[in-house]
């Protein structure tokens, strides 16, 4: 069974209207709905079909201790935040979520090697210089994150695979995607 885990924005959204209105807004309309932020490098492919690892963080992001024993490589690492469900995308409440990882944690995810990171909210570091900072180090890893993925329990309880279409020719530094869970029927 497939089920999309990726947003789809009309172009009433206020978040498509808000990047309609930046005076760069081809670059800003990479970086709303389901999209991966690629300020240094980006996917060599355009679609990728992993392995998913998936970690519940409804009381908080994960620590080392949650995620040392887990065999991510080459996998993608879904941080299942429940944000998107709590709060409209877009909204204050969504972007003032903390589903922000500690440095400490992300280098350790990264020195596990997964393929890609993807998460329900609006990334994996705090807004402005941190998050580009995570993303670049991410990059330099060969990992990238995919912001705004739609989750819930039930496809959390199945999911085995994902599946991820990359518009890497889009010229913008976030790259709208496709995200595609793949579940045990």
């Amino acid at each position: 069974m497939i089920h999309k885990l990726s947003l789809e924005l009309s172009k009433e959204h206020p978040s498509y209207l808000w990047a309609k209105r930046q005076s760069d807004s081809v670059n800003a309309l990479g970086h709303i709905g389901t999209h991966i932020d690629c300020y240094t490098a980006s996917p060599k492919e355009s679609e990728y079909e992993l392995e998913a690892e998936l970690i519940r963080c409804f009381n908080g992001m994960p620590e080392i201790n949650e995620i040392e024993k887990r065999n991510i490589r080459g996998k993608a690492l879904i941080l299942y935040t429940d944000v998107l469900n709590k709060f409209e995308y877009g909204t204050k409440e969504y972007g003032e979520a903390n589903t922000f990882l500690s440095e400490t944690v992300l280098d350790y995810i990264l020195s596990l090697e997964p393929k890609f990171i993807l998460i329900d909210s609006c990334g994996i570091g705090n807004h402005g210089d941190e998050h580009i900072r995570f993303d670049k180090k991410c990059e330099t890893n060969g990992c990238f994150v995919v912001e705004n993925i739609f989750m819930n329990q039930t496809i959390a309880e199945l999911i085995t695979n994902i599946r991820i279409k990359i518009d890497i020719s889009n010229p913008s530094t976030g790259k709208p995607c496709q995200v595609y869970a793949i579940a045990k029927s």
